[in-house]
């Protein structure tokens, strides 16, 4: 009897053997609207839940994933973030701003297995860069690859498959090198900066790798390896945003391998050090797209007048979610540009900006980019009718 209950004892453990639980503790924020604080409770605590999701994924999944410590869990992943946790409690609720913003504490056991098993959905749902990459490759013997053939080098092929398997998307790269002036190309990948981003741009790509590989014998050493070759490679490249031509990333990495054929040799010592090179690149990239303080610009038509963009970017300021900062850069007619510092991409803004129901006036985004949203807004009737 007694083996028998050790055993259900043990069985019922199991499952709970199989789940990685994380307990943190950590708080939300919500505004206050029109005096409801207990709705303002169920968004602060929503909003801690979200919190404590994303502190388990930075710190769950694994080096060879793009979001190590870094990634900002995406609006698919909020919404769902219940599901991730196992149970919570609410410590306690504070007041400030003059009652207009309410503080919930909560303590939450999260799932840490199950959002390793939806990992590749994290990764989608940030809003990950679509990419192009184009890189001069120079092997032994062989004539310096352009970056214009339509069959891809060593190098990039290496890149481009490293980088899908942790979640991101190419464009077509074969169509649109089909598409790029040679001039313009081999400027790119000089380091041109602006060539760069336009011919990333063109394609369709937010994020655009060019750069140089290069594989030779390594001096000296070969002769002592009974007829097999030592052979060296180098690939450098950089990263460029194609929305305003800055440099996210710039990286070397060597490779060197000991083959019996000197050209198989070098191909392989090119793409051992292109693969180094992706592990880097996703995880840098990501950290550009999605880690802290990102900056969005913000252009809006439909201003009426100076109250209706003054109630537009207190709003921004006092009712969107992620907001850390609002810059006021111009106000013509009845457009407007801000710039927006905020804990999320573009695209999870205008989710935001979308879902968002502001008193005075309605929000329809038009455009969205990598770092850029356009927006129409319009008055309320109700709010229009005040002002006259």
């Amino acid at each position: 009897m007694i083996k028998r209950i050790i055993l259900a004892l043990a069985l019922a453990a199991l499952p709970l053997a199989a789940q990685e639980l994380r307990e943190i503790i950590t708080d939300g924020t919500a505004q206050v609207l029109n005096g409801d604080k207990a709705h303002a409770r169920d968004v602060a605590t929503q909003d801690a839940l979200r919190n404590a999701v994303e502190q388990v994924t930075g710190a769950v999944v694994s080096s060879s994933t793009v979001v190590e410590n870094a990634m900002t869990v995406s609006d698919e992943i909020y919404a769902r973030a219940k599901g991730y946790v196992k149970s919570y409690s609410v410590l306690g609720a504070a007041e400030a701003d003059n009652g207009n913003t309410l503080t919930v504490k909560i303590k939450a056991v999260v799932r840490a297995d199950a959002l390793k098993d939806d990992i590749a959905d994290i990764v989608r749902g940030a809003g990950n860069p679509r990419m192009m990459v184009l890189i001069s490759e120079k092997n032994i013997g062989q004539h310096e690859y352009s970056g214009l053939d339509v069959s891809l080098g060593v190098a990039e092929n290496a890149i481009i498959e490293a980088m899908r398997q942790k979640g991101f998307e190419f464009v077509d790269q074969e169509t649109a090198e089909k598409n790029v002036r040679r001039d313009k190309a081999m400027a790119a990948l000089e380091g041109d900066a602006a060539a760069a981003a336009l011919i990333g741009d063109r394609a369709g790509a937010d994020v655009i790798i060019t750069g140089k590989a290069f594989a030779k014998e390594a001096a000296g050493v070969s002769e002592m390896l009974g007829g097999m070759k030592s052979m060296q490679a180098t690939v450098s490249v950089k990263a460029f945003n194609t929305d305003d031509g800055k440099v996210l990333v710039t990286k070397t990495e060597q490779g060197k391998t000991v083959h019996i054929d000197e050209v198989a040799g070098g191909s392989k010592a090119i793409e051992q050090a292109a693969q180094r090179l992706a592990d880097y690149l996703a995880e840098e990239i990501v950290k550009k797209f999605t880690r802290g303080a990102n900056t969005v610009t913000i252009s809006v038509t439909g201003v009426r007048d100076f109250q209706a963009y003054t109630d537009f970017v207190n709003s921004l300021k006092y009712e969107v979610r992620g907001v850390k900062a609002v810059h006021e850069r111009d106000m013509t007619g009845n457009t407007a540009l801000v710039e927006i510092e905020t804990r999320f991409n573009a695209r999870q803004l205008a989710s935001e900006l979308l879902y968002k129901p502001f008193e005075k006036f309605t929000a329809r985004t038009t455009a969205v980019t990598t770092n850029r949203i356009n927006l129409r807004i319009a008055a309320r009737p109700a709010a229009q009718a005040r002002t006259r």
